[in-house]
């Protein structure tokens, strides 16, 4: 007989009831940390959050914990620390505290068109260009003072005897 009575009250609560039960976020991460037997400073060390963070988290004080990505960020990396399913746990931080803000028109980055080929000129210096012609010029003078290029290439007044 008291099974059935208890089976009633089970069956009479509403899924909202049985949601107020259940542990919040914060409760269940400092849960699963306690049963690990870790402090608050291992975590801290492990996940690159400060001691601070995971203690407001814990504590669930929203006020002193970035909002949006970087919160889900926190729980992700926390959840996966302590071997918890994280998307579970994110989806229930939205069901507790609600969806993350939509980002307004004015924040979201301006496209800016992006050219190929102006990158390519962007690059080319006209100093550059000028050192690599006189560096040509040199290396050409020299091959031809040390006769490894015919002489008929030189213009007809530059190959003659200087003695005329």
């Amino acid at each position: 007989m008291t099974q059935q009575a208890d089976s009633a009250v089970l069956a009479s609560e509403s899924p909202v009831q049985a949601q107020a039960q259940a542990p919040t976020v914060g409760q269940a991460l400092q849960a699963l940390r306690l049963a690990k037997g870790w402090s608050l400073d291992e975590v801290s060390s492990r996940i690159k959050f400060s001691s601070r963070q995971i203690q407001a988290l814990e504590n669930e004080q929203w006020d002193k914990l970035p909002g949006g990505v970087s919160l889900r960020g926190l729980i992700r990396s926390y959840a996966r620390l302590l071997g918890a399913d994280a998307t579970a746990i994110v989806a229930s931080l939205e069901a507790q505290i609600g969806p993350p803000p939509a980002p307004s028109p004015r924040t979201r980055p301006m496209a800016v068109p992006v050219h190929p080929h102006d990158d390519d000129r962007a690059g080319m210096s006209w100093g550059w260009l000028l050192i690599i012609l006189a560096l040509l010029a040199a290396l050409l003078a020299y091959a031809f003072w040390q006769g490894w290029l015919p002489a008929d290439w030189l213009p007809g007044s530059w190959s003659s005897p200087a003695n005329t």
